[in-house]
Parts: C-alpha cells; sequence; structure tokens
C-alpha cells in the first residue's frame, strides 16, 4: 500500500483471535517476581497474556520473558514431549522414545538394585529453582523421605544463602524484609547489591514513585548497572570489598557519635562482657549473661542492668578466678578503629569522602530503608557482608522501625518453600536422609559418608548453574548406576542422563500456590493449557515410582486438597491464616500481616541471647566472633590472574530459562564480556574482539565489549548463557565451591558464584 507522498504505509495487523477462555495463572520462574497473569487461550494455545488483577493497585505486571515463555517455550522446537532413554554412550544424545511404563521400569529396576546392595539412602534426589511454587518446588525432597532416600539441600546450590545464614546468626531468622509497596514511606534508601531495576522490574515502579515523593537513592554496585544508573547516587567499591566498605561507614557513625547508643545497649548483645582469654561470654551461675553495670559498680545479668557499660574492661572475680573482661563492643571496636574511611577505601576503592558523607546521610535520616541484594554475598565471606551491613544499621537503630531495617528477603515463598508443612514433605512421618548439595559431587565421588549410586535431578540446569559439571562428568557420573533428568528441553546436564522424563511448564501445571519475596501476596497456579505431548509435572512423574513400590496410598493425595491442607497446617500463623475460599475463588489473596510490614517491631530475636547478636561468640574458635574484613579466597592468586569475573542477572532471562527463546535473543544475542578500556587497551583488546577468559580449571570464549561500565580489574557478564553460545568453554567451568567452616556451622557452604580470579586475552583468529 503506497500513500501519495510515495512512502510506504505499513498495513495493520489483524487483531488476534478472540480467546474460547481466559485463566489467571501464576507466572513464576526464579525471578522471584511471580507475576499474576491472564493467560488467553484458543485452541489450546496462549495467544495473549496480560497482567492479572490483584486487590491492592501496583502489582499487576508482565514482562518479555512472561511472555517468552508462554509463546515460545511452551512449544518450543527443541522441547521433550515424551520419556527418553538413552541409546548410545552418556552423553552422546542418543535417545530412544519409551512409553512411561517403561521408562518406570527402567528406572526402579536399577533403584531397587542399588537398594538391596546398598540401602535406599543410596538412590538421591535434587530439585533446584526452576519452578517456584510448592508441590513442584518440594516434591524431590517429598520423594527422597516417603523412600527413604537422600535428598541433596538446594540451600547452598542457590548461592544464595549466605545472606540467610548472616541473617540467622545475627537476627535468628532466615530472612526479613519490609514490603516493597511500602518503600514509598523511606527517606533514604542504600540499596546494596540490589539491581532491582534488572531483577525485580516488575516492582521498581513503587522506587520510581518513591523517588517522585523525595526519597534519595544510594545505589552500591561495582558495575554501572541499570539502577545504578537509576540512582541519585553510586558507590562503586572493588568486587567482594562490601565488608571493608560497611567497616568504613561503621567507623564514621561511631566516631562521630551517630549511633542509637541507648537501641544498641538494650536490643543488642554489645554490652555483654567478653573474656579476653577466650572470646567466650562470660555468664553467671544461671547461664545468665552478664554486662557491667555503671550504676551497681559490678557485673550483673544483662536484663538486670540499670546501666550497662558499652564500653570499657574489667577483672571480674567469678568462683575463685580473677577473669579480664571487656565489652563485645569495645573488643569489636579494636578491630573497627583502623577502618577509618581513608582504610577503607584503599581496600573497596570508593572514595573515603563518599563513604563518611552516605554514612553520616544513613545514620541521620529517618526512616532509612537498608536493602542488601544478593549479589554482594556471592562470596566466600558472603554471610560476612550480609553480617556487615546489619551491624550498620543496628549501630543506627534503625531495626524493627517501619519503612528502615535490613532488608534482604521475605514474604511467603520464603515460607512456602524453606519453612514447609511437615504433613507435606514428610508424610505419615517417614524421614529419609540430607546430604548438602554444595558437597553432591564430591559425596558421589567418594561415596563417603556413604555410596550414592543414582541421582534423580529436576528443575534444575546443572550444566549451566553450577561450577562443578566437568567433574560431575568426570568424577561421579561413572559412580552412577542411574542417573535421571526431569525436564523441558535438553539441557547441558540433561544430554549426560540415562533417561530423560518430560516435564511440564507452570502454564501447563494445575493446582499449585506460588508465594512472593517481595510483597505478601500468594496465589493460585492452575492450567491454562494442556501438557505437551505426554509431559507431567513432578508430583506426578514421583507418584507413578510410589504407586510401582506400593507407596501410592501415601504419595498420593489430591490436588486441591494439598493446597489447603498445606496453608491450613503450615508452621507458620501467617500463611495458615490466609483465605483459601477466597485465594481459590480469586486466584490471588493477601497473607495477613500488620501494615506497614516491619519486621522485628517488637524487638524480639531468636538468637541464644534473644538480642541482636553484633558479637558472634559461636565462632570465636573460627576467628569471626568480631565482625572482620577477610580476604577473599583467590586473592592470592591476583598476581597470575588478576581479574573478577562477575556473572550478573540481566532483565531478559532468569538464569538459564530464556536465553534460548528467539524473542529473547532479539534483544540480548549473544554473550558478551565487559571489560573496563584501560584493561583492553593494556591487552590489545577492540570492542567486539574475540577474547579467551581462563584460569587454572577451564575457559571460555566470548566476544568483548569495552565499557566503562565495569571498574578496572573486573569482567562482567550476564549469566544463563548455555554450552552452546561459547565458541569454546563455559564461564561455569572457572568457578569452584570453596568451604566455608563458619557457613557449613550455621547450615551448609553456599556456592560463592563471584570468588575467583581469571585473566583474559584476546584470541587469534584463524
Amino acid at each position: 500500500m503506497t500513500n501519495t507522498s510515495g512512502g510506504t504505509v505499513r498495513k495493520p495487523k489483524s487483531p488476534p483471535p478472540e480467546a474460547d477462555r481466559v485463566v489467571r495463572t501464576v507466572c513464576s520462574p526464579n525471578c522471584m517476581g511471580t507475576c499474576g497473569v491472564n493467560a488467553h487461550v484458543r485452541n489450546d494455545r496462549i495467544i495473549k497474556l496480560e497482567p492479572a488483577s490483584f486487590p491492592d493497585p501496583g502489582f499487576e505486571r508482565i514482562c518479555l520473558r512472561g511472555i517468552a515463555m508462554a509463546t515460545e517455550r511452551l512449544h518450543h522446537p527443541d522441547r521433550i514431549s515424551h520419556p527418553l532413554i538413552r541409546a548410545g554412550e552418556r552423553g552422546a544424545n542418543v535417545w530412544r522414545q519409551v512409553s512411561w511404563d517403561e521408562a518406570y521400569d527402567y528406572i526402579l529396576n536399577r533403584q531397587q538394585a542399588i537398594a538391596e546392595r546398598h540401602g535406599w539412602r543410596s538412590n538421591a534426589w535434587v530439585s533446584m529453582t526452576g519452578n517456584y511454587a510448592f508441590r513442584a518446588s518440594t516434591s524431590a525432597r517429598r520423594m527422597a523421605n516417603v523412600v527413604g532416600g537422600t535428598y541433596f539441600s538446594k540451600l547452598g546450590l542457590t548461592a544464595d544463602s549466605a545472606a540467610y545464614m548472616g541473617m540467622r546468626a545475627i537476627f535468628g531468622v532466615d530472612y526479613a524484609s519490609n514490603d516493597i509497596s511500602e518503600v514509598g514511606q523511606a527517606k533514604f534508601l542504600l540499596s546494596v547489591g540490589k539491581n532491582v531495576v534488572d531483577t525485580g522490574h516488575s516492582e521498581m515502579h513503587f522506587l520510581f514513585d518513591a523517588m517522585e515523593r523525595g526519597l534519595k537513592f544510594t545505589m552500591v554496585d561495582p558495575r554501572f548497572s541499570r539502577s545504578a544508573a537509576k540512582a541519585d547516587e553510586w558507590l562503586a567499591p572493588h568486587p567482594g570489598t562490601d565488608v571493608a566498605l560497611a567497616l568504613g561507614m561503621i567507623h564514621v557513625v561511631v566516631s562521630e557519635g551517630l549511633i542509637d547508643e541507648a537501641y544498641v545497649v538494650t536490643h543488642t548483645n554489645a554490652p555483654f562482657l567478653v573474656r579476653e582469654a577466650d572470646g567466650a561470654c562470660l555468664r553467671d551461675e544461671n547461664g545468665e549473661y552478664l554486662v557491667w553495670d555503671l550504676a551497681a559498680a559490678a557485673p550483673v545479668p544483662a536484663g538486670a542492668a540499670i546501666s550497662p557499660a558499652l564500653r570499657g574492661s574489667w577483672t571480674v572475680s567469678q568462683r575463685g578466678e580473677e577473669i579480664d573482661c571487656v565489652t563485645a563492643f569495645s573488643l569489636s571496636w579494636r578491630e573497627w578503629e583502623a577502618f577509618t574511611p581513608q582504610h577503607a577505601a584503599s581496600i573497596c576503592g570508593v572514595p573515603p569522602e563518599q563513604i563518611a558523607s552516605v554514612a553520616r546521610e544513613y545514620a541521620t535520616t529517618e526512616p532509612a530503608w537498608l536493602w542488601v541484594g544478593y549479589g554482594p554475598q556471592r562470596y566466600a565471606q558472603g554471610h560476612t557482608v550480609v553480617r556487615a551491613w546489619a551491624t550498620l544499621a543496628s549501630l543506627c537503630g534503625n531495626i524493627g522501625k517501619p519503612h528502615a531495617g535490613m532488608n534482604t528477603n521475605d514474604g511467603p515463598l520464603m515460607l512456602l518453600l524453606f519453612s514447609p508443612t511437615a504433613e507435606w514433605v514428610t508424610p505419615q512421618g517417614r524421614v529419609g536422609h540430607s546430604l548438602p548439595g554444595t558437597r553432591m559431587v564430591e559425596a558421589i565421588a567418594s561415596g563417603e559418608p556413604y555410596p550414592v549410586k543414582s541421582l534423580w535431578m529436576s528443575a534444575y540446569n546443572f550444566g549451566t548453574q553450577s561450577p562443578l559439571l566437568k567433574r560431575f562428568v568426570r568424577e561421579a557420573l561413572p559412580n552412577l548406576d542411574l542417573f535421571v533428568v526431569s525436564e523441558q528441553v535438553m539441557t547441558d546436564a540433561a544430554v549426560y542422563a540415562d533417561v530423560v522424563l518430560p516435564c511440564v511448564s507452570y502454564y501447563e501445571d494445575d493446582w499449585d500456590v506460588v508465594g512472593n519475596i517481595e510483597n505478601w501476596y500468594v496465589q493460585l497456579r492452575r492450567r491454562a493449557v494442556p501438557p505437551v505431548g505426554e509431559s507431567r509435572n513432578d508430583v506426578d512423574i514421583f507418584g507413578g515410582v510410589c504407586d510401582r513400590l506400593q507407596l501410592g496410598h501415601i504419595w498420593n493425595v489430591d490436588p486441591e486438597q494439598s493446597c489447603r491442607d498445606y496453608l491450613s497446617n503450615h508452621t507458620d500463623p501467617r500463611i495458615r491464616a490466609v483465605d483459601f475460599e477466597a485465594l481459590k475463588r480469586d486466584g490471588v489473596a493477601r497473607v495477613p500481616v500488620d501494615r506497614p510490614y516491619t519486621p522485628f517491631r517488637d524487638q524480639k530475636f531468636a538468637t541464644p541471647s534473644g538480642r541482636i547478636e553484633l558479637y558472634q561468640e559461636q565462632f570465636a574458635d573460627l576467628d569471626e566472633a568480631v565482625l572482620k574484613a577477610k580476604p577473599q579466597a583467590e586473592s592470592g592468586q591476583r598476581d597470575r590472574f588478576p581479574f573478577h569475573l562477575i556473572t550478573y542477572k540481566h532483565t531478559h532471562s532468569t538464569h538459564s530459562q530464556h536465553t534460548i527463546l528467539p524473542m529473547i535473543a532479539e534483544v540480548l544475542p549473544e554473550p558478551r564480556l565487559e571489560i573496563a578500556p584501560t584493561d583492553a587497551a593494556r591487552r590489545n583488546i577492540a570492542d567486539g574482539d574475540v577474547v579467551r577468559v581462563f584460569n587454572d580449571r577451564g575457559h571460555f570464549v566470548v566476544k568483548a565489549n569495552v565499557s566503562n561500565g565495569v571498574p578496572p580489574g573486573t569482567l562482567a557478564m550476564p549469566q544463563g548463557w548455555w554450552k552452546r553460545h561459547f565458541a569454546s568453554g563455559h564461564p561455569s567451568d572457572l568457578g569452584h565451591i570453596p568451604e566455608s567452616p563458619v557457613q557449613t556451622r550455621i547450615a551448609e557452604t553456599n556456592y560463592s558464584v563471584w570468588d575467583f580470579m581469571c585473566d583474559v586475552e584476546k584470541e587469534e583468529q584463524p
């Protein structure tokens, strides 16, 4: 069609066909957004997605990722639609299609043979975060418990658990955060490694609205992320130096008298007396923690003191022993006093005057919201990062105050997945065995603490999301008599399986409850379209095994009833109070919590002392009783490998779920390595050059993007790319999981994604 001026007029597109039905369901990959969506369905195909309504305004949202999952991944040409058994060597990607009956027979023949030789604990399951709904996410753990098998925990494998462990050590809970919709009531927001524009973009508008009402947004991020670009102020520390930065701020607020001393004395263990000899807290004969009461001029139980001293040292006579004691605060200050802004700047790279000014602004602005994301805890000392910022918040008295606090994660998602209802996870009291997921490869390879001879993996693209695929294939896989993967497409890990079982996406699943991590809504997942081919959900897949083991009476629960029971029997009273009838009717219900939602409003903490534990007595033997900045895991490798590699979350992909989709490829066509101009010049690397990134463990080949958005000494790229996206190698090949004694004592070592060094060189082209 041509207009009179000679130009071309694009013919209007025909409107999409009208839907036969509209289904309210939940988009829930591991972006944590859990967006409610209305799926418009015609001829069993989703033809349109639109945001679903919520009882409160502001939560209606949708994004390109969700649209791409519904329209492209659901019917992707690589979609696995029938059970497969390998027909060649492991890893050869040669398969034969089989029935579910044959697949089950194959699996059970091997599992039962293993059980006869070693016991059922030698059959193991591991499940990750590819599907965040309670039934889907907890079914592998439930399966291991029902048959007496082993469950490799997902806690450390997520690379997100250092934050939880830091919170648990200092506050006694794994997570605590305000409701993001209430950020508009804060006056100052200090966001540390929380790249909300990319990783929480569906709720970013709450922050934008708050900024329009006068909120100052200060961002801490080594790279110039999109959040940093939107912030009023940006602090760019060197990767892995957050503790030094926080200690620099702590020095300012303490030395300038900006701490809330009354709060610190009353609600933290800073005034507790500590034995100089061994770092243990001084207690009386009843086990009560002692402080030095200035009014009594003597040590008294903390709860009875009239005027507890925050600073000072004394010699205390106790049971015939003269004990040199110091307050926990004074003992800590011996370490913190050296961290002047100038000293902190020499480590973290943030100018000292900026460290001081932000510290003063945080300490003197009310309410001040401190928000710590996943990024800064992805180092071997990640728990300490959370502890450092929590210490700053506590010293300023910002814990338990509305619109302030030390915010990491919270909400019903965490409660549904990590505080599960016993009747569901351990039906009839059946409990199996558990081993740390971060030690999975070592356990299988070594046979310690007992042989693990089969592994069933679900909701986990191990090939891209773990640094251990090469070790798994080389050391662990030969020790497995059976390796099963439940998947939607043939991933880089699934190709090594003996059996691959087709599982549904969340648009094909039915009856599951999904929580959010930033607000207090739960939603009901309902099926929008029939399962592709013979795909089944994880609950039904494992149920088929239980039926053949004569355990179907334990496993099989009506899906709707399981959702109802899970909520009504939950360990947390807030979840028990959810109105299931409203959830069933509307597809969404708010967990009844107070507004504004303020963790620790009652100033009660589930710690041994009942207070915020700034001083960590239980780690005195590990040299971590006092908060201190410790070197990174591979800091000694800097001469050989001078770069840190940050593989950050991108707005257009959740982990590895979206990078293979054509719609995403239009906006994110290929991996690019970001490198600072000065570093690129020293290595004769120009924008677009092919480079090789390497260390002693592995390498990958990628194109360079010369960018001022990363500081010198840092390399950065979006994560989630598959092996097919690289000419050679993969970023995960460079990583490792160094053991953390402190984290292991709390729960288990966290996978410290970024705590390694590497180098980069221009790849010579033939």
